[in-house]
């Protein structure tokens, strides 16, 4: 699968929300990071919604760190949203990752972003 068939950017309460769709592995995690950082350049807040995601293996894992890194070092609040019954939420709270970014839906991501 192609990257721009995995990442659908769209602007939601004055945050870029950015959609990853379906697995994103060592197959497609690079094509995956470079499309998300070109598609948004400037945002005041970024959702990194993972709803649509099914499966994040060690390279997926390391796309989404530098891309919530990358978010945070252009001075962008970013929060992870992934459903709280999900294998990748599952996978995301084993590995520790950053449980102070991580909420269940969009929706409490975007509450989140004007605290």
């Amino acid at each position: 699968m192609h990257a721009e068939r995995q990442v659908r950017v769209y602007s939601r309460g004055g945050c870029e929300v950015v959609q990853l769709i379906g697995e994103i592995d060592h197959a497609t995690a690079s094509l995956v990071e470079r499309d998300v950082l070109v598609s948004v350049r400037a945002a005041s807040g970024v959702v990194v919604d993972l709803t649509e995601t099914t499966f994040l293996d060690s390279a997926g894992l390391r796309c989404l760190d530098r891309v919530v890194a990358a978010f945070g070092d252009r001075g962008a609040p970013v929060r992870v949203a992934a459903p709280a019954d999900g294998m990748v939420r599952f996978t995301l709270e084993l590995i520790g990752f950053l449980p102070d970014l991580l909420v269940e839906d969009v929706g409490t991501a975007m509450t989140g972003m004007t605290n």
